[in-house]
């Protein structure tokens, strides 16, 4: 029969309590994609940096993107129609920083088309989905879109990670 063992002293278990900085101190461990997640609404562009998207269903095709309640541009996220997640490749790190600027003219870093939603589609990225606002919920101090995809974009450029609160390059591994 096997016992559970106290947890390795190194390891140490924190209430948020005890430390509020901890969720998200635990969180930058999690090492995830960087994304642009782009809209246009009413002739102009919107987009913010994000890596909380997650996918959600195969049928129909859903991913989740979250964005602060503060965020600059979450009037225009709450109206549209329709978005484009554009993963990041390895030498956009610079777009993420022009995309969680207040104030930054963002499209102006990059070169960006209309997608067939109609969303700011960004050239060069990694992987980029297209859909349709599928719904929308408030979520603490984030709105959580569901996207349903009806386009995707698959490049064979390396994506951007972060981890760490540093940004990341992917390397293979031996099998």
């Amino acid at each position: 029969m096997t016992l559970l063992q106290p947890a390795p002293a190194a390891r140490r278990t924190t209430t948020l309590t005890e430390q509020p900085r901890a969720f998200r101190d635990g969180l930058s461990a999690m090492v995830t994609s960087v994304c642009v997640i782009t809209t246009a609404v009413d002739g102009h562009r919107h987009g913010f940096t994000a890596n909380s998207v997650t996918s959600v269903s195969m049928d129909p095709p859903l991913v989740l993107v979250c964005l602060a309640d503060t965020a600059e541009c979450h009037d225009a996220f709450w109206a549209t129609d329709s978005v484009a997640v554009n993963v990041l490749a390895d030498d956009q790190a610079h777009l993420s920083t022009v995309f969680a600027t207040r104030g930054a003219d963002k499209f102006a870093a990059a070169t960006f088309h209309a997608g067939a939603t109609g969303a700011p589609v960004l050239e060069g990225a990694t992987l980029t989905l297209e859909g349709r606002v599928h719904e929308r919920t408030t979520a603490g101090d984030h709105t959580m879109i569901l996207v349903e995809v009806t386009a995707v974009a698959q490049g064979d450029r390396t994506p951007l990670t972060y981890q760490g609160r540093r940004f990341r390059r992917l390397l293979p591994t031996e099998e």
